[in-house]
C-alpha cells in the first residue's frame, strides 16, 4: 500500500513538481517585491529598508568596460527629421542584441570636411548611438562579435546603424571628420526596435570642433524620488586600502578624518557633506595614453570605489587626464553641487592619481504614482532664459537636459528634478536656478 502511494507520489511529482516549484518561486518573488516596496514607501523601519537597499545593490563592477563607457543618446534619422528618443535603454539593449552580431567586414577609414561629415552623420534611414564625449575604438570593438578593426589608438563618438541591415556601420570621430565603414558581410534582418512614444524633435550641428544636438521641442518628464543610499565609510576604506596590509592610520582635521596607508595611499572623508577624496601616490598603472587613462579608470571604479549600476562615464578633459562619471536616472545624467551624483578621476602630474566621490547615492525609485510631470521649454527659450540671467550664452560650451539632485525635507530620500544645465568654464550648472525654468502640468502635484 504505501509502495504503490509512493509511485503515485513519484509519477505526480514527476508531471506537475517543476511546474508547482516554478510557481512558489514566483509568489515568493513577487511577495518579497511588494514586501520590499511597502517599505520603501512608508517612513520608519530605517534598519529593514537598508537592509534591503543593500541587498538590492548592484556594483558597477560587475558590468564590463564597454558597459561603463555606454552610449547616452539616440537618434532615429529619417528623411525629413531628426528624433532624439529619451528614455533610450530599452532601445539601446533591443539593438545590441540584434545589431552586434551582424557579420562585418573590417572597418575602412575615410576622411571629409566638416560639412561633408555632418551630412554623413544625418543622412537618412540610420539610427545613431552617441557616446556622452569621445571614447577609444577598442572599448567600442568589444561589443561586436565580429572583428571591427578599431583600435586602441582611434577616436569615436558615434555608431551610425542602417534601420534596412544594408550598406554599412558607421563609426563617427568628430574631432578628426573621420568615419570607419564596416561594411554588413551577409544577409540580416531589418532594424525594427520599439522606440517608444518620448521622441522630440533635433537637429545636430557644430561647436567647439564637436557635433551637439540642438533641441528643437519642449521636452516632458518626470520629477521623481529615490530612497538615499548612504555607503558605511568603513566599507569603502576596505575596498580603498590594500586588505593584505595592516589597518590604515585615522588622524582628524576640522571636519575631515584621514586614513592613511603608509605613504601610497590617503583616503579623506569630510563629515559634514559626505565627500570623499582619494589619493594615491606612485600609481603604477600605466595613464600615458587616453586608453590607458579610461582603462585605469575602469580599474580605480571596479577595484578602489564601491558604485552603483546606474554610473556611466560622462565626460573627460586633456585627454582623459581628467574622466567624469555620473548616476544616470531614465537615460539623462544627474547634476549636483557637491560629489553625490559623480566620481571624477584626476591623472595629476606628479604621478598621482586623485579619485574624488561621495558616500551618497541612489538606487532604489519610490513609487510611481507620486511622480510629477514637468515640461521644460525647447533650447532656444533655455538660452534666453540663461541670457535674461546674466549668462554671457558665447561662454555657454553646452547645454542638456537632466536631473537636478535635490535633498528632500525628509532626509531619507532626494528629488530628482528635470532641469537645464549649461556648460560654463567646464563646469555644469542649472539654468535660472533660482527661478522657475520648468512647467508643472496642470492637475498634478507641485
Amino acid at each position: 500500500m504505501i509502495r504503490k502511494e509512493w509511485l503515485r507520489f513519484k509519477v505526480f511529482f514527476h508531471r506537475f513538481g517543476l511546474g508547482i516549484t516554478v510557481t512558489l518561486l514566483i509568489m515568493i518573488s513577487i511577495i518579497l517585491s511588494l514586501s520590499l516596496w511597502y517599505n520603501v514607501s512608508n517612513p520608519g523601519r530605517v534598519d529593514s529598508r537598508q537592509d534591503k537597499q543593500d541587498t538590492a545593490k548592484t556594483l558597477v563592477g560587475n558590468k564590463p568596460i564597454q558597459a561603463l563607457y555606454d552610449t547616452d543618446k539616440v537618434i532615429l534619422n529619417t528623411k525629413d527629421a531628426q528624433k532624439l528618443i529619451l528614455n533610450y535603454r530599452g532601445s539601446t539593449n533591443e539593438i545590441s542584441e540584434k545589431v552586434y552580431a551582424w557579420p562585418l567586414y573590417e572597418a575602412r577609414r575615410k576622411v571629409y570636411s566638416e560639412k561633408d561629415y555632418l551630412k554623413k552623420i544625418k543622412q537618412a534611414n540610420y539610427v545613431m548611438l552617441a557616446y556622452p564625449d569621445v571614447v577609444t575604438g577598442d572599448i567600442v570593438d568589444r561589443d561586436f562579435e565580429s572583428e571591427t578593426g578599431l583600435t586602441a589608438k582611434t577616436h569615436i563618438n558615434r555608431i551610425l546603424l542602417p534601420l534596412d541591415g544594408k550598406g554599412a556601420i558607421l563609426f563617427g570621430d568628430d574631432r578628426r571628420h573621420q568615419i570607419y565603414e564596416a561594411q554588413v558581410a551577409g544577409t540580416v534582418k531589418p532594424l525594427k526596435v520599439n522606440w517608444g512614444n518620448n521622441k522630440i524633435d533635433v537637429d545636430l550641428f557644430w561647436k567647439d570642433n564637436q557635433i551637439q544636438v540642438l533641441v528643437n521641442s519642449p521636452v516632458k518628464l518626470k520629477e521623481r524620488s529615490f530612497l538615499l543610499d548612504t555607503n558605511k565609510v568603513s566599507d569603502i576604506t576596505k575596498k580603498a586600502f590594500n586588505q593584505n596590509g595592516p589597518a590604515p592610520k585615522v588622524t582628524k582635521r576640522g571636519s575631515d578624518t584621514i586614513y592613511s596607508e603608509g605613504s601610497d595611499h590617503q583616503l579623506i572623508s569630510n563629515e559634514k557633506t559626505g565627500e570623499l577624496t582619494l589619493n594615491a601616490y606612485s600609481d603604477k598603472q600605466k595613464v600615458n595614453t587616453m586608453d590607458n587613462r579610461f582603462k585605469s579608470g575602469y580599474a580605480w571604479m571596479t577595484t578602489r570605489t564601491t558604485v552603483p549600476e546606474n554610473m556611466y562615464y560622462f565626460e573627460q578633459s586633456n585627454d582623459a587626464q581628467k574622466i567624469n562619471y555620473r548616476l544616470y536616472s531614465d537615460g539623462l545624467p544627474i547634476f549636483n553641487a557637491d560629489r553625490s551624483s559623480s566620481i571624477e578621476i584626476n591623472f595629476k602630474s606628479d604621478e598621482r592619481t586623485q579619485v574624488a566621490f561621495s558616500k551618497y547615492s541612489i538606487q532604489v525609485p519610490l513609487p510611481r504614482h507620486n511622480d510629477v510631470d514637468v515640461t521644460l521649454p525647447n533650447e532656444k527659450s533655455a538660452l534666453q532664459q540663461a541670457q535674461s540671467s546674466g549668462i554671457d550664452t558665447n561662454k555657454i560650451e553646452e547645454l542638456r537636459v537632466g536631473y537636478d539632485w535635490v535633498s528632500d525635507p525628509n532626509a531619507e530620500f532626494v528629488r530628482l528634478v528635470p532641469k537645464w544645465f549649461m556648460k560654463v568654464d567646464g563646469d555644469w550648472e542649472p539654468i535660472n536656478n533660482n527661478k522657475q525654468d520648468a512647467t508643472v502640468e496642470a492637475g498634478d502635484p507641485s
